[in-house]
């Protein structure tokens, strides 16, 4: 497998990539397929830490958490055992700060706004999700940056913040605003796919930007060079 995916940050204990749309994080695993998974098992050897089989650490490789296949932009990989259980606890207890941009269908008349709504699996689509009272609580702040006309067609520009981190919860709680992503092939209406793929190839959601204290007390603070628009 050969396989180039941008390198923002590396040092001993930590690396930083700008996924690449169209990547999945963690696939089967098989030598010749394309994921960040692979990737790191073929560039980097990690040492053993005598935690066995059942080591989480050694099992996802320091992957510490996940972007969907659709979407592009930061992902943290620690490189060692030590680092992974810190920043694997910061994602936990919610102390890393995440931030979005999404362009969106139509013109969301709120200049900043939060959504906070339950998510849980689809009943009849394992692979979707939706707003459920059943579903686990998820937060998501939005701020509106622009509202681009583009071809008689109105769209918004946002900078979002998950303040949880559900499975598909950006793309989740726009669909329930009655703003889809654009191009979320899974959440969006055909029709509105229609007038936006001559335009965008691609879905427009990408994690630009990421901000948390690290293991020494040091404030790290990591930006994508990549911008939608």
């Amino acid at each position: 497998m050969t396989l180039t995916i941008p390198i923002l940050y590396e040092d001993a204990e930590l690396v930083v990539i700008d996924k690449p749309i169209g990547l999945s994080v963690v696939t089967e695993d098989e030598p010749d397929t394309a994921s960040v998974r692979n990737w790191v098992k073929e560039r980097y050897t990690w040492q053993p830490t005598h935690g066995g089989a059942e080591d989480e650490f050694e099992q996802r490789l320091g992957i510490v958490h996940r972007l969907d296949k659709e979407t592009s932009g930061l992902l943290v990989l620690a490189k060692t055992k030590e680092v992974f259980d810190y920043l694997k606890g910061l994602f936990k207890y919610r102390r890393i700060h995440k931030e979005y941009q999404a362009l969106a269908y139509g013109a969301v008349t709120e200049d900043s706004f939060e959504i906070s709504a339950p998510i849980h699996r689809a009943k009849n689509n394992g692979l979707l999700y939706c707003i459920h009272p059943l579903g686990r609580q998820s937060t998501t702040a939005f701020w509106v940056v622009a509202r681009p006309r583009i071809d008689q067609v109105m769209y918004s520009y946002l900078k979002v913040v998950p303040k949880t981190g559900r499975t598909h919860q950006i793309r989740v709680h726009l669909k329930a605003l009655g703003h889809p992503v654009v191009n979320d092939r899974k959440y969006a209406p055909r029709a509105l796919l229609s007038l936006s793929q001559a335009h965008f190839p691609r879905m427009m959601l990408h994690a630009k930007r990421l901000t948390f204290v690290d293991w020494q007390g040091k404030e790290r603070v990591f930006e994508s060079p990549t911008s939608l628009l």
